[in-house]
């Protein structure tokens, strides 16, 4: 019996060496994938708006929500509101009787029938919908509400306190020049002569109910006032 080579054995041991090398490395992307597969389905789990979902998965394993839950912002709340834009036209000799148009709905509504060919309606959203927010933003952020008001609630007086107070603002100014710019706008698609109207400007937060609630429940959609302007000429 003639004996083995030296490199037989050296070949052999190479060869057994990459088919576990091999079987590590498959073995390994396996056991990532199912750890990246379990890893997102807890955050979603631990992190969607759904209650139901996360009572049980919080109930079964409380710790989960502590290690998934709480630094990932991707999965928040939707919004309890809905933005209006509202213009309130009138007739200078006659102010009882008002002409009112409903502005983002509708923009929104044109820029889903146009797609995917929307460019114009896409850049007006963004233009108007970021307005809308500065506004609001510089609202709240100066409006003084006395002691003891309930959050929700607003009110003319202090809305006017807090317009007052931004009247020289730069960012206050550029809004509130793209947003009438904008108003003055629609009344012409809308064939609304400007001359002898007048006009304000309200956004209000229209409440949608929340979404754990059952279609059918009642709900009432109670809208609150964030921003208004008084009655400025149109020319």
């Amino acid at each position: 019996m003639q004996p083995i080579a030296p490199n037989v054995f050296i070949s052999v041991f190479l060869y057994e060496l990459s088919l576990m090398r091999n079987y590590f490395y498959t073995g390994l992307t396996y056991f990532c994938l199912v750890a990246f597969a379990l890893y997102w389905t807890i955050v979603v789990l631990t992190t969607i708006p759904i209650d139901f979902a996360k009572e049980r998965v919080t109930m079964l394993h409380p710790k989960l929500k502590l290690l998934f839950g709480s630094p990932h912002k991707l999965f928040t709340p939707p919004y309890t509101y809905n933005d209006r834009l509202y213009l309130i036209t009138r007739d200078i000799k006659t102010p009882q009787i008002t002409d009112t148009i409903e502005v983002l709905a509708k923009l929104a509504v044109r820029k889903q029938q146009r797609a995917p060919c929307n460019q114009k309606e896409n850049i007006m959203d963004h233009l108007v919908n970021n307005t809308v927010a500065g506004l609001k933003r510089a609202v709240l952020q100066n409006k003084k509400m006395p002691d003891g008001a309930v959050p929700a609630t607003t009110d003319s007086i202090y809305i006017a306190g807090a317009l007052t107070k931004l009247a020289n603002s730069k960012h206050f100014i550029y809004y509130s020049t793209a947003l009438n710019n904008y108003c003055r706008l629609i009344l012409k698609e809308n064939k609304t002569a400007l001359a002898g109207k007048e006009v304000k400007i309200v956004i209000k937060e229209k409440m949608i109910p929340p979404l754990n609630q059952p279609g059918n429940s009642p709900f009432l959609q109670r809208e609150t006032i964030v921003f208004e302007t008084p009655y400025t000429p149109l020319l």
